[in-house]
């Protein structure tokens, strides 16, 4: 049964009186939360380049009521918020979503989150940006039933589905190869502020952990995959032993843990960084010597390209959507030698006449990932299927 919390309040940038010409509803938990990160940023991106469409309107569908919605300026839309009994049997996505759609004025919907219901009242987009919740998924009858039996299911009755990387598709048709008619590659982009003079800084609590020195920075958080520890075993090997670590993506239960747990001899050199705005991140890339991203997989790596935008060397591994993230100021080792990890990271101490140049063809290769492109991808997909239902 339907909770009775909920929150249904008009966009700010809505157009009253207005007949928009197509209604998308869209899945938006990612936006319905304190911080956007990821998924999050994909579809307020989204939901924002469409400012320059005025016969667009959004509907967000959001499922914590403690929690507003982070919604961008402008953009004409409007916010639901429901709580849905059954988050075990993903009720809200099976029963409350489909319930809420058919009984709104939407053209589509777009489920943004890598899964969608079996139930599709209307026209259903479905992006699936790669197909680790299936390699990971538990070992139960309930995950084998929802992912390998009802998942497909749902995705062949979806009138479109997106990836966002050629690797992330080759996976998904590995899997299913009759989802190849309807499966559209459309990479993620990102912030165009890395290429203007910004004057942010860090905030003055990290810059003071810094203490002037220089410093490299891990992106990734403590998922297993994502290597944080292999990050401190190539700081403690490095020759630069002045040099220090910012470790992101920790949350604060994730951060004491980390930090209790840390090897005495690396105490004082690694720093845990609390959140930080978009702008705060632009500034602590721009100041570091290097990124290090040892992640052994992923559908794409944000932090491959934001890097090289700010003019900084990552270093990664050519893993999953990475191969196709090499740009200039790229620095690609084998996974698991650490050997040649540190020297990688020693060697950006130093990187020579060479770098002014490398830098400045980083930054052209970075804007080839712009969110204006993926809106623009996006925006031909659901106007094909909603032309296909009118």
């Amino acid at each position: 049964m339907e909770s009775p919390d909920q929150v249904l309040c008009p966009g700010a940038g809505a157009i009253e009186g207005e007949e928009m010409s197509l209604k998308i509803g869209i899945v938006a938990r990612c936006l319905n939360t304190e911080h956007i990160r990821g998924i999050g940023r994909y579809v307020f991106e989204l939901v924002s380049h469409s400012k320059k469409h005025p016969d667009m309107h959004w509907r967000l569908f959001g499922d914590d009521p403690r929690y507003g919605m982070v919604t961008p300026e402008g953009a004409s839309f409007d916010t639901e918020i429901f709580s849905f009994r059954g988050d075990r049997f993903q009720a809200w996505e099976q029963l409350g979503l489909p319930l809420r759609v058919r009984q709104r004025d939407v053209d589509l919907v777009h489920c943004t989150e890598g899964a969608l219901s079996l139930w599709q009242p209307k026209p259903t987009v479905v992006s699936v940006h790669d197909t680790l919740a299936w390699e990971e998924r538990a070992d139960t009858l309930g995950a084998y039933t929802y992912w390998e039996k009802l998942m497909p299911a749902a995705l062949k009755k979806s009138a479109a589905v997106v990836t966002i990387s050629e690797c992330s598709r080759t996976d998904i048709l590995k899997r299913w190869p009759w989802l190849d008619p309807k499966l559209s590659v459309i990479p993620l982009g990102i912030d165009m502020a890395f290429f203007n003079d910004e004057q942010d800084s860090v905030p003055p609590g990290l810059e003071q952990q810094i203490g002037g020195a220089r410093y490299a920075v891990y992106l990734g958080g403590p998922l297993k995959r994502k290597r944080a520890d292999w990050a401190m075993e190539v700081l403690a090997a490095s020759s630069q032993k002045d040099l220090k670590l910012v470790m992101c993506g920790f949350g604060s239960a994730a951060r004491r843990s980390a930090e209790a747990d840390m090897p005495p001899h690396l105490r004082g050199r690694v720093i845990f960084s609390e959140f930080l705005s978009d702008a705060q991140l632009r500034a602590l890339y721009r100041g570091a010597q290097a990124v290090l991203y040892p992640t052994l997989y992923e559908g794409f790596g944000f932090p491959a390209v934001e890097a090289q935008a700010a003019g900084v060397p990552v270093i990664f591994s050519p893993v999953g959507s990475l191969t196709e993230l090499i740009g200039p100021l790229a620095i690609v080792m084998p996974p698991h030698d650490r050997e040649a990890w540190v020297a990688a990271l020693d060697g950006t101490a130093n990187m020579g006449e060479q770098f002014a140049e490398r830098k400045r063809a980083a930054a052209q290769f970075a804007r080839k990932f712009a969110w204006s492109e993926c809106f623009d991808r996006h925006n031909e997909i659901y106007r094909k299927v909603g032309a296909a239902q009118s």
